[in-house]
């Protein structure tokens, strides 16, 4: 049958994969690095994909394709979804092991280790601030530091 379907000029495609994300059927899939319409049946024609590609690299043709066919799509999502959902039983059992999957570094932190920090010379006012004694021919001169700083914790104000 002669439909409207989607085109992916490759010589266009950068790889980003934004169209096979935008594609609700899962009828585009990056291979080698390059969007590829992955089955004729599984494009609807509706063009969710052409929006997001930011070369233009597809467009619609009329062309002799296979009719679009939900229940394969809806077949194939729902295999995908129960992938997806034993792979998240996997990185469960992962993370109670205390190993985790992702890749995010503050899934990763277990306790944040200080390293005490010297004293500067002078101490803090009552304000908070950060007093610096500097010292002129034998005399002591204070001044404050304009930034505010935070006095560590169980630290007291000097008066």
């Amino acid at each position: 049958m002669v439909r409207k379907i989607i085109q992916i000029d490759e010589e266009k495609c950068i790889g980003c994969g934004a169209c096979a994300e935008a594609c609700h059927e899962g009828a585009i899939a990056m291979v080698n690095g390059k969007a590829k319409l992955m089955r004729d049946d599984y494009c609807d024609g509706l063009g969710d994909c052409l929006p997001t590609c930011p070369t233009e690299a597809i467009t619609f043709v009329e062309r002799e394709a296979a009719a679009y066919d939900e229940a394969a799509v809806k077949a194939r999502m729902a295999k995908r979804r129960n992938g997806e959902r034993a792979a998240a039983g996997e990185a469960s059992a992962a993370s109670m092991e205390g190993t985790l999957p992702c890749g995010c570094p503050g899934a990763q932190a277990r306790a944040i280790h200080r390293e005490e920090q010297p004293a500067a010379a002078g101490g803090l006012d009552q304000s908070g601030r950060q007093e610096q004694v500097r010292h002129h021919g034998g005399q002591e001169q204070s001044c404050h530091n304009s930034q505010s700083t935070l006095a560590p914790a169980g630290s007291q104000l000097r008066q």
